[in-house]
């Protein structure tokens, strides 16, 4: 049966790649995608199936904490943040009730254990910002800092209220100014302006095992469920409820970066030592990469690793490579960049996968591109 049409190029010698993308887009339930790949300063692929094409852009969900980390790494990079610093130096309200030597670092790295407030907060807490990120302030340690505990929505409310301590404006400001606009980058946090962007669909078959280990780890009052859901303020599917127009005008830099695939690669891309315009210099790359924690998950359950914002290669985050750093989305979009091998990869399907910590697709693209360039 064929499969939604595949167009775009690859360059000699990334064919395996092209092949790859093909057999995900006659998956069962594939509605289109897009794939670009930068390969030592480079474009080596650039391939778009079905509905997807350059220009179609899409809300990346958790990828959009990597989008937020390399503003945050810009910022380092200007000196007006410093990573080992005590968040109470830029925020002084965050140090209380045992919080003040929680390092910026040590936030950025989901370990500041604020998943979410002991009080129930509203909806349009979490869709403001401000409100969210004071009680975040005002509570206690849920968890000892030493291992992860992801924080999927809160650490983009934690990530933009720093930013506001630090420069006066939210993060998305800082993607705009310093990153988009002088560089011609179609990323943005939410979509303010504009038409909005192109949904992404439920994934259509969930295997049973899938559906089983969802209820009894994502269950009301679990840690999982309370990361993901605000404690209950979010109380619709993550498709449904990125398509609402009070979520796509809200600033929430963990979870509604919207992006184009050549853009977000691109992003990536100059990020690497090689890139002729490299955002931020190799000294503060490596520290914004540099691994800071890892080991069971509090939330996840299983394994997870962080640099400072950055997934890092562990069982949760797939990317391919141990030197590798990005994030993937429960959308299934994932933007990574490897600088020991030169590549920076965006990926970005319109139908979400059946398990987000195990997206296939990942693993099928991942493995062509190790053919190209080795592991």
């Amino acid at each position: 049966m064929a499969g939604p049409a595949i167009r775009g190029d690859v360059a000699p010698g990334w064919r395996p790649v092209r092949e790859a993308f093909t057999a995900i887009m006659h998956r069962p339930g594939e509605l289109g995608a897009g794939l670009h790949i930068v390969h030592r300063g480079a474009t080596a692929v650039d391939l778009y199936g079905g509905s997807h094409g350059p220009d179609t852009r899409q809300v990346i969900f958790s990828a959009s904490k990597g989008v937020a980390a390399a503003c945050l790494a810009v910022l380092a990079d200007r000196g007006e943040l410093d990573f080992e610093t005590a968040v109470a130096r830029y925020w002084p309200e965050f140090g209380r009730h045992g919080k003040s030597q929680i390092t910026v670092a040590q936030l950025l790295s989901h370990q500041a254990g604020l998943i979410a407030p002991a009080r129930p907060v509203t909806l349009a807490e979490v869709l403001d910002g401000r409100p969210l990120a004071d009680a975040l302030a005002d509570e206690r340690l849920r968890w000892p800092p030493g291992r992860p505990a992801y924080h999927a929505v809160t650490w983009g409310t934690l990530a933009d209220e720093l930013v506001r301590r630090v420069t006066g404006g939210r993060l998305g400001e800082v993607l705009t100014e310093l990153i988009c606009r002088p560089h011609d980058l179609a990323i943005s946090i939410g979509t303010p302006d504009g038409p909005p962007p192109a949904p992404v669909h439920a994934a259509t078959r969930v295997p049973l095992l899938v559906r089983l280990t969802t209820t009894i780890y994502a269950r009301p009052g679990t840690p999982l469920w309370q990361a993901m859901t605000v404690r209950g303020a979010i109380d619709e599917a993550p498709e449904v409820w990125v398509r609402r127009p009070q979520t796509l005008t809200a600033h929430l830099p963990a979870a509604n970066a919207v992006a184009t695939t050549r853009s977000l690669a691109r992003l990536y891309a100059m990020l690497l030592p090689e890139a002729g315009t490299a955002l931020v210099s190799g000294r503060t790359l490596r520290a914004a990469v540099r691994p800071r924690v890892a080991g069971r998950d509090r939330v996840l359950g299983i394994a997870s690793a962080f640099g400072c914002g950055f997934a890092l290669p562990s069982r949760a985050w797939r990317l391919g490579s141990p030197s590798a750093f990005g994030h993937p989305g429960i959308g299934g979009a994932l933007g990574l960049a490897d600088p020991r091998r030169g590549l920076a990869l965006a990926f970005l399907p319109r139908s979400m996968p059946a398990d987000a910590l195990d997206d296939p697709r990942h693993r099928i693209l991942l493995e062509a591109v190790a053919k190209v360039i080795g592991p």
